[in-house]
């Protein structure tokens, strides 16, 4: 069984997966739920199907960028949730995450964002192109204005704070909001041939997540391909 584990954004999601599929999703969306139901979704989950050490295949985690008190609530439930436990952690690309559930649109051009405040977006680029092939840019953090300036009428948008952007070269059926942010985007991210290489094996007594914040701003717009 793998737990996979979100709370980089206001969604704190926590889900089991095995064999390719979601199994069980734990939801709750708002301002200061991850200190209350990160913790309390792992317990439950894994009373509910007796798990142990031997059989969790792993724990993936969502390590941002994204919101700095949801992403330090998520780590200090995982330290905690692991300790004594001998079960592999591997950190996923937030931004990446949400492309997930869009890749049966290819070819698509996904502009991934959470609000990273002020006139900022977090901001990954994502292109599916035909067959399903990936062309991923790194996360950046980006102006409002800058982002609107890469939107075209084909383009998709996904996450957070884009309402604060004019968005209206983008058709409304191709604007998604927090309802696509999901830990099982991350099960389903680990089954995936090419999104699996993105994982990051941590040590989770020592790992950090991705504090990407607005003193490393970089406008660099390069895909990399992996």
């Amino acid at each position: 069984m793998i737990i996979a584990i979100e709370t980089s954004t206001p969604v704190c999601s926590v889900a089991l997966g095995e064999n390719g599929r979601c199994t069980i999703e734990k939801r709750i969306e708002g301002k200061g739920v991850h200190s209350e139901y990160t913790f309390t979704f792992l317990e439950s989950l894994c009373d509910r199907y007796d798990l142990s050490p031997k059989n969790i295949e792993c724990v993936l985690f969502s390590g941002g960028p994204g919101s700095y008190t949801g992403l330090r609530i998520g780590a200090a439930a995982i330290k905690g949730f692991m300790f004594g436990r001998e079960v592999p952690l591997y950190l996923f690309p937030t931004l990446l995450s949400f492309a997930v559930p869009l890749a049966d649109k290819s070819p698509i051009e996904i502009h991934s964002v959470i609000d990273a405040h002020r006139k900022h977006l977090y901001h990954q680029k994502i292109n599916i192109r035909s067959g399903g092939e990936l062309h991923i840019g790194e996360p950046v953090v980006k102006e409002l204005n800058e982002i609107e300036a890469e939107l075209t009428e084909n383009s998709c948008i996904a996450g957070t704070g884009w309402g604060r952007m004019d968005t209206d070269k983008v058709k409304q059926e191709n604007k998604y909001g927090t309802e696509i942010i999901s830990a099982k985007n991350l099960i389903y991210a680990w089954y995936n041939p090419q999104l699996k290489p993105w994982f990051k094996k941590e040590d989770p007594a020592l790992f950090e997540p991705n504090y990407l914040t607005l003193s490393q701003i970089n406008n660099s717009s390069a895909d990399v391909v992996k």
